[in-house]
């Protein structure tokens, strides 16, 4: 099994309101056919802005999942047009705060042979509701469900130490701690940092994490077959003595 995430940056313009990148995931969509995989969406410049001017108001939360809705359909459609068929599962209707309070969606949607499709959302949680990222998806389904790998795929084809194509800007092959940055346009959920940090925790669990562009299908269909892609970035697990 993967857990693979479709980052808001590579499918959404998030400098640009409601603007969806049609056919921009179908590529690397069409590389996981016949795997089972929990897959997930980013929220990019569909729910971002409503949390930035309305915080998570009761209007702020309204607004944020009917565009959430909007975005989810479209991807739905990108997704069968790859030959994925998915089932949406509103991270609303299964997690509380950052835990998944609910497993009965995602396992009835893998066992009928569908690709359960989550995304980041504002959920409910002790102290009220609280904003989930698709990082923090991944994060909990990779440690309940063990997949082989988490794959997060970006607009980029890895993580930097700096902006891409700034003078002095280098991929990183393999991740540790330490890595900052943001995310172009509106991101309320922590950017490249917050990514680094979730593709750490996966690594903790003995899970490797990659990061690779949504372009690069030959890496998607190398993890897909079980082998090692040769231009993503990694978080690995601690190789033990």
């Amino acid at each position: 099994m993967l857990v693979v995430k479709f980052g808001g940056s590579a499918i959404t313009d998030k400098k640009r309101p409601y603007t969806y990148r049609w056919g921009r995931l179908r590529p690397a969509a069409q590389a996981l056919r016949g795997v089972r995989a929990a897959l997930i969406h980013g929220a990019g410049s569909f729910a971002h802005p409503h949390v930035r001017a309305f915080g998570l108001t009761p209007v702020g939360i309204a607004k944020t999942k009917a565009a959430l809705r909007r975005q989810t359909a479209m991807v739905l459609e990108d997704l069968a047009a790859a030959g994925i068929y998915a089932m949406p599962i509103e991270p609303s209707d299964v997690f509380w705060g950052r835990r998944l309070a609910r497993r009965e969606p995602i396992e009835a949607a893998l066992s009928a042979g569908l690709y359960p499709l989550l995304h980041g959302d504002v959920v409910p949680s002790d102290g009220g509701h609280v904003v989930i990222s698709g990082d923090d998806i991944a994060v909990e389904l990779a440690s309940i469900y063990r997949p082989r790998a988490v794959v997060f795929l970006m607009d980029v084809d890895g993580i930097y130490t700096a902006e891409p194509g700034t003078p002095g800007a280098v991929k990183l092959r393999d991740i540790s701690g330490g890595v900052a940055g943001g995310a172009a346009g509106i991101d309320v959920t922590g950017g490249i940092a917050k990514k680094v940090e979730a593709g750490l925790a996966v690594a903790s669990l003995g899970i490797p994490a990659y990061y690779c562009s949504i372009d690069d299908v030959a890496a998607v269909r190398a993890i897909a077959s079980g082998g090692e892609p040769e231009t993503c970035s990694a978080a690995r697990p601690s190789r033990r003595p």
